[in-house]
């Protein structure tokens, strides 16, 4: 398997267990941050700095 690959499929399974503990009876604020991590692991980019609404890959067609 190619390091891209690996790569690839470790961001995945963040945002897999990332989106388990999201659905779990949390606060507000540790499902906010949840959000964020799956943000980050599906644009496998920092993105807390991009402006709200910004990314053009989630606009509704």
């Amino acid at each position: 398997m190619l390091s891209t690959d690996k790569i690839t499929n470790a961001f995945a399974a963040i945002c897999e267990e990332a989106e388990k503990i999201q659905s779990q009876d949390v606060s507000d604020e540790v499902k906010t941050g949840v959000a964020t991590i799956i943000s980050i692991a599906k644009h496998q980019s920092d993105i807390r700095g991009a402006a709200k609404g910004s990314c053009t890959a989630h606009a509704k067609a």
